[in-house]
Order: structure tokens, then sequence, then C-alpha cells
């Protein structure tokens, strides 16, 4: 799914570019089933629901001359439910243009639209806590640039505007966000760095309530061993929030950190993240979020990979005080039969605690295939 910056929480914890590829284009046919418990997290449904889904993903990249490439990447898909919920529609759509004027400067582009299930979001949020049954559509455009002033510092900004916009929702309020960033970095050796940056965010929601944050961070990544890599940064952050009749609300300044570590031998790879900073949501604009991640992936053989995914994420609710949270567990058996058909079969586990302390829990299987053009 389409990684969005709505919330640009951790300023840049990669220090390297990513080079752009020319990518022939390809188009992927999926046909999943499905079936389990709750798979809205509702408070009043118990009973099994059985489902399907039809998708078509499709990718290209194309350099339109030896300094710029344009990357185009896609998703349709079609929802239905046996019961109750009926049918979604879902998928996303991206574009971006990569120039690299020289070895010292490059600058990136980039537009996107998604409309999804905010609990199935391929970057998690915490407005599926407060409203999972409704549909999110979130928009963006982004702009960064990368200047080297020798083979050793870094200079990158951005520049970002998004908008969370919630269908049919009681609880959760259309928010528009504008960003700004600013970051610095320094190799000192081929597996070192270390760096500052700062962003400030500015966000408005639709019941005319506005919030704002700005984030300061030291950070440093290295590559302590072949196959064992870490990344952090550490600094402060403050958020304030401002709403109509009300006195704005400064809150003072507080800790913003983030760590990752991952382990990555020939075959597998197993990565911790975690952090604590501001993140726009749609349900009382930038609020403080801690999220932690865990993903697996193992290379059983030439043809079967097996994969799986853990994260934690809550927020304090600026209406009842309480945390809301959300838990997701998954994994996912992958196997090819041949270079177009691929096989498939996973299992999801859901728990969410929303403005009350009432915990819902959802479990799911399913089983699917998929079928690329033109084959790999």
């Amino acid at each position: 799914m389409l990684l969005l910056a709505v919330a640009p929480s951790t300023l840049g914890l990669a220090s390297t570019d990513a080079a752009a590829q020319e990518q022939p284009p390809y188009i992927e046919f999926d046909m999943t089933g499905f079936t389990g418990r709750n798979p809205f997290l509702t408070t009043d449904d118990r009973k099994m629901t059985s489902g399907g889904e039809v998708s078509a993903q499709g990718s290209a990249g194309v350099r339109i001359d030896p300094k710029t490439t344009l990357d185009l990447d896609g998703k349709l898909a079609y929802r239905r439910y046996s019961r109750r919920y009926g049918d979604f529609v879902t998928g996303y759509a991206r574009t971006a243009i990569d120039y690299r004027g020289s070895e010292r400067f490059s600058a990136r582009t980039e537009g996107g639209f998604e409309r999804l299930l905010p609990l199935e979001g391929g970057t998690g949020s915490i407005d599926a806590a407060i409203d999972p049954v409704s549909l999110q559509e979130r928009y963006e455009l982004k702009q960064s640039m990368r200047w080297r002033p020798d083979q050793y510092m870094t200079v990158s900004g951005e520049a970002a505007w998004s908008r969370l916009s919630p269908q049919g929702s009681l609880l959760l309020r259309r928010t528009d966000a504008t960003s700004f960033g600013l970051g610095l970095e320094r190799r000192l050796s081929g597996t070192s760095w270390v760096g500052l940056g700062g962003m400030a965010t500015f966000s408005k929601s639709a019941d005319r309530s506005e919030s704002d944050s700005a984030i300061f961070v030291l950070k440093a990544g290295s590559r302590i061993a072949p196959n064992l890599s870490i990344q952090a940064e550490t600094g402060v952050s403050k958020i304030t929030r401002r709403e109509p009749g009300r006195p704005n609300e400064n809150n003072p300044f507080q800790l913003t950190t983030a760590l990752s570590v991952c382990y990555d031998p020939r075959r597998l790879r197993v990565c911790i993240e975690g952090r604590i900073s501001p993140v726009v949501t749609s349900f009382g604009g930038i609020q403080r979020e801690k999220v932690l991640t865990t993903t697996f992936d193992f290379q059983t053989s030439d043809r079967g990979r097996l994969s799986a995914s853990g994260e934690y994420r809550s927020v304090p609710s600026p209406t009842f005080g309480s945390d809301a949270k959300i838990v997701r567990l998954s994994t996912t058996y992958e196997h090819r039969l041949d270079d177009r058909f691929r096989l498939h079969i996973g299992a999801d586990y859901d728990r969410r605690t929303g403005m009350t302390t009432q915990t819902q829990k959802s479990w799911t299987i399913r089983a699917g295939v998929t079928f690329r053009i033109p084959s790999r």
C-alpha cells in the first residue's frame, strides 16, 4: 500500500539516496478468500464472517532522459463480505519523478491518493481504534531535495501537504497538514553516520480545530556487524492546539525518540523498530504516538517465503483521557508455482481499545492466488 507522509514522525532514519532505476512494467491479478470473527472489531458482532477480494496491481518505471525517471504505481481492489458489512472498493495511485542533476544534487517529486480501511492500511493508523468501519481517503504531495557538498556531508530538505478524509464517519474529521523539514548528515566511515534534523507540521481539521508540532532530533546509524545494523534518533518535540471558543493548549516539550535494529543474514531479515513522536490523525489532530513494530522475512526455499509482522500503536485519547490502542499480528506463506503463479495463505489477529476501556478482538484466515503479467 501507499506509504503517505501524513505524519513525518521520524526524521531521516535512513542516510542514503534511493537511486532511481528504470523498472519494466507489470500487472498482477489476485483473488483471495477469507473467513474470521468480528473483522471490524465492533462491540456487537460475534458471528463468523466470510468474504472475498479481487484486485489488480501494476507498476512501471520510465527513464525520461539521462537525469530524470518517472515511476507509476497503482492498485484497485473490490471486497465483499457475506453478511452485514457489504462491499468496499479500495486502492491507491501514486507517481514520483526523480531528478539527479549531478553526483551532488538530486530531487524527488511525489503525489499520491489512497482509499483504504484504516485497520488494514500499509501504514497503520490509530484512526482505526476510533472508527474501524469507515473508509478513509488519503492524499499527498511532497517535494524533497538532497545536496552533497562533498563526499561526507549531505543536506536534505522537504515540504509536504497531506489530507486525511474519513468517509461517513461520525467520529473522525477531515484533517489537512503541511510540513517542512531540514536535515544534515555526515558520514564518519563506510558504515557509520551522524546527523541532526528538524521538522514543523501545521494541521487543521474540518471542525476548525488546529494543531501544530515542532521536532528537533539528533540521529545516528551504523552497520555494527556484517549482518546487523542499528539506527537511532533522540530529541524533543512540542505540540500546540487551538479550538474555537477554548484557550490555546501549549504542551511542554517532550521526548521524541526512535530506534531501529535489523538483522539480515543471507535468507533471513528481522527488524524491530520503535518510536515516540507526533503524528497527524483524524481524531484530535496531531497526537503524540507510541509505535512498536517487528517484521520477519525468511526465504524458506527457492520458491517459498514466510513473512510475519507485529504492530503496537497507541495515542492518548483527547476526549476521554485513556489511551487508544491497536495491536495487529499477521503472518503469510507464499509459494511460487512458476514465473506467473503464486499461492499464498495467512492469518491475522487484531485488537483495539477505542474511546472507552473496552477491548475488541478479531481473527481472520485467508488464502489466494496471484497471477503476474509478464512473468518474472
